[in-house]
C-alpha cells in the first residue's frame, strides 16, 4: 500500500486553518479593504446602485457596522457616481455564498442586507474554502516534480514557516492574497498539463484563469509570464515548437482572459462612461517605478519580508539551483519573481497598510518558489542536510512564535522598528518602555494631536502678522480669497519619518454673508493635493466683533517623496468680507 503522506498532510494542513479561524473571536468580517472588495455584490444585487449615487443605504450602513472610519474604498465619478477603487475578481470569488446567505438571512431572522451575521459567516468560511482548494492544487502540482514524502514536507514548510498562515486563518482570510495563492495554483498547474499535453480546454483554462488573477489585482498580471515562458525539460527549442504546432490553442486563451475581465471594463462604462477607468487618484499613493522601494520591502524592520519571513531567503537562494540544473524552470520563476517584486515594491506605501504580518503580497509567489526550495533542499550534500533541517525546523518555529507574537499586539501591526524588534524578540510580553521605540502612533480619525511634547523639539516655521496690510490685519475677499502662507518641502521641515504642525490664526468675527474662513493644511505631490485638512473657526453668541482665534494640531502623512511639499494658508471658503491675522505655524520634530 502506497502511502499518501502529502495527501494526510494536505488535509492535516486545512483542518488546522479551519480551527485557528474558528476559534477567533468573532467580529466584522466585511471591513476596510474586505469591505471595498465586497461592496459590489450588495450594491448591484440589493439596492441596484452600482454607481452608489444613493447615499442612505451605504450611510446606513457605515452607522449600524461600521466597516471602516472612511469611506476610502470608494472615489469621485461623474454626476455623483462614486466608483469602487478596488477591481471586482473577489467580488466574484465571494459571489456564490453571498447569494446562499441572501436567501438564508430572513428565515434565521437577520435582516437580508448584505452584512448581517449570515454574509459575514458565509463569506468567511467561503473564502477558507478557496483557500483549503489551493493546498489541493498546490499539492498536485508538487507532485509533478517530488516525490509524495517531499511534497509533503514542502506543504507543511510552506504553510507553517512562512505568513501564509496568517493570512489564510488569521487576520487575511478575505483579503486577495490568500485567494490569489488558490489562483496560482491552478495557473501552475494549467500550465503544467498544457506543456504535458496541450488541448483547448487547457489553453482555455490558462487564459482564464490569469483572467480572474487581473480582475482580482491588475498588477498581477504579471502572473501571465508562466505560461509564456514555461517550458519541458527540453528547452526553449521545444517550447517554441510547441508554440508553432499548437498556436490556435495558444489563440483561444486570449478571448478566455478577455471574457474574465470583462464585468470590470462593463462596470466602469456603466459607471464612468468609459472602458478603462484608473481608480487610484489619490496623489499620496500609488507606484513609484522609477525610483522602488525594494530595499525597505525586503530589509525594513517595519515589514520587510526576509526580516518577518527569512525562509524566504532559502527559497529565493533556491533559484540557483534551478539555474544549475533546472534551467528550465529558472527562466519562468526568475523573470515573474524579479517583475513581481518590482511592482509590489514601487506601491507608495510598500508595507501595505497594518492588517498583515510580514509582505502579503508575496504570498502568491510562494507556489512557485517552493518548486526552487524544493530542488534545492534535494540537491544539498549529504553533511548538509542535517544543518539544514536544523535550520528549517528554527525558522518554522520562529515563524509560529512570531505570528502568536502578532496576534498579541507585541508585534506592532505597522510600527515596528529594528530597537523595538530586538527589544521584544523572543518575549511573551512587551517590556516596560518598549512602545517608545516604535514609530509614530498616526491618528486614523480626523482629531490629530500632539499628547506628548517632551519627546519633540519645537521651533517656528512661519509666523505673520500682515503688518505690511494697510490696517495690520489681512482682509479676505471673494476676489482675494487666499492668504500666503508656508510653501516648504517635507525634507525641509525634518530628517526624520514625521514632524507635529501647531498652527493658529485670529479671526474677527462680524456678521458676514456666508460661514467664518478655514484654516488649510495640505501636502503635494507633482502639484497634486493629499493629506488635505481644513479647520473652521467657531463662534459664539457673545463672540461678535471679538478676534477668536483657532489652533489645531497636524501630523505629516507618510509622504510619498521627501521632496513633497507642505502649504498652509486661510482661504476665504464662503464668501463675504473676513478680517485675519496672526498666521502661525510652529514645528515639532522627533528628537
Amino acid at each position: 500500500m502506497v502511502r499518501r503522506w502529502s495527501l494526510f498532510t494536505t488535509w492535516a494542513l486545512c483542518v488546522l486553518l479551519l480551527a485557528l479561524r474558528t476559534s477567533q473571536t468573532a467580529k466584522q468580517a466585511l471591513s476596510w479593504d474586505v469591505f471595498g472588495y465586497y461592496l459590489y455584490l450588495p450594491a448591484t444585487v440589493i439596492h441596484d446602485d452600482p454607481a452608489l449615487k444613493d447615499r442612505a443605504w451605504l450611510d446606513e450602513v457605515m452607522a449600524k457596522y461600521d466597516p471602516s472610519s472612511t469611506l476610502y474604498q470608494l472615489v469621485d465619478g461623474p454626476d455623483g457616481a462614486r466608483v469602487i477603487k478596488y477591481s471586482s475578481g473577489m467580488a466574484l470569488a465571494y459571489a456564490p455564498w453571498f447569494f446562499i446567505a441572501h436567501l438564508l438571512a430572513e428565515p434565521l431572522g437577520y435582516p437580508a442586507d448584505g452584512f448581517s451575521p449570515p454574509y459575514q459567516y458565509a463569506i468567511t468560511y467561503c473564502m477558507l474554502a478557496w483557500v483549503m482548494l489551493g493546498l489541493f492544487l498546490f499539492r498536485r502540482a508538487l507532485l509533478h516534480y517530488f516525490t509524495d514524502g517531499w511534497t509533503a514536507a514542502l506543504l507543511a514548510v510552506i504553510v507553517l514557516g512562512t505568513n501564509f498562515l496568517h493570512l489564510a486563518a488569521l487576520d487575511g482570510t478575505l483579503l486577495t492574497h490568500p485567494f490569489l495563492f488558490t489562483l496560482y495554483a491552478a495557473l501552475l498547474l494549467a500550465t503544467i498539463h498544457w506543456h504535458e499535453r496541450p488541448t483547448w480546454q487547457g489553453a482555455v483554462a490558462i487564459g482564464a484563469v490569469a483572467g480572474w488573477i487581473a480582475l482580482v489585482r491588475p498588477s498581477e498580471g504579471v502572473c501571465i509570464l508562466i505560461p509564456l515562458l514555461w517550458m519541458t525539460s527540453d528547452g526553449f527549442a521545444a517550447k517554441w515548437r510547441m508554440v508553432r504546432k499548437h498556436w490556435k490553442q495558444m489563440l483561444m486563451a486570449a478571448p478566455a482572459f478577455v471574457v474574465m475581465t470583462f464585468p470590470q471594463l462593463l462596470y466602469w462604462k456603466s459607471v464612468t462612461g468609459q472602458w478603462l477607468f484608473y481608480s487610484y487618484v489619490n496623489p499620496g499613493e500609488g507606484f513609484d517605478f522609477a525610483t522602488p522601494h525594494t530595499w525597505d520591502f525586503l530589509f525594513s524592520f517595519r515589514k520587510g519580508w526576509f526580516v518577518y519571513t527569512p525562509l524566504a531567503l532559502m527559497m529565493v537562494g533556491g533559484l540557483y539551483v534551478l539555474w544549475r540544473k533546472r534551467r528550465n524552470l529558472f527562466w519562468p520563476i526568475a523573470a515573474f519573481l524579479v517583475l513581481d517584486l518590482w511592482i509590489v515594491s514601487s506601491w507608495t506605501n510598500w508595507w501595505y497598510a497594518g492588517g498583515s504580518y510580514s509582505a502579503r503580497s508575496m504570498v502568491p509567489a510562494y507556489v512557485l518558489l517552493a518548486l526552487a526550495l524544493g530542488f534545492m533542499s534535494q540537491g544539498l550534500p549529504a553533511r548538509w542536510r542535517k544543518p539544514t533541517i536544523a535550520v528549517v525546523v528554527f525558522l518554522i518555529a520562529l515563524n509560529l512564535f512570531q505570528t502568536w507574537q502578532w496576534t498579541q499586539g507585541i508585534i506592532s501591526k505597522d510600527r515596528m522598528t529594528r530597537a523595538y524588534y530586538a527589544a521584544i524578540f523572543g518575549r511573551t510580553s512587551v517590556p516596560i518602555g518598549a512602545e517608545r521605540l516604535l514609530l509614530v502612533d498616526r491618528p486614523l480619525t480626523e482629531e490629530e494631536a500632539l499628547r506628548d511634547e517632551s519627546a519633540y523639539v519645537a521651533r517656528p516655521l512661519y509666523s505673520n502678522g500682515f503688518d505690511d496690510s494697510a490696517d495690520g490685519v489681512f482682509t479676505l475677499t471673494s476676489e482675494n480669497a487666499f492668504t500666503p502662507g508656508p510653501d516648504v518641502r517635507f525634507k525641509e521641515l525634518t530628517g526624520k519619518d514625521h514632524a507635529w504642525l501647531r498652527i493658529s490664526a485670529r479671526w474677527r468675527v462680524k456678521d458676514a454673508e456666508g460661514g467664518p474662513p478655514v484654516i488649510v493644511a495640505t501636502f503635494h505631490h507633482n502639484g497634486e493635493t493629499y493629506k488635505y485638512k481644513t479647520r473652521a473657526w467657531t463662534t459664539s453668541a457673545d463672540s461678535e466683533n471679538e478676534w477668536i482665534t483657532l489652533s489645531f494640531d497636524y501630523i505629516t502623512p507618510e509622504v510619498r517623496s521627501r521632496g513633497d511639499n507642505l502649504k498652509v494658508y486661510i482661504w476665504n471658503q464662503h464668501g463675504g468680507t473676513h478680517r485675519v491675522d496672526d498666521l502661525r505655524v510652529e514645528v515639532f520634530e522627533p528628537q
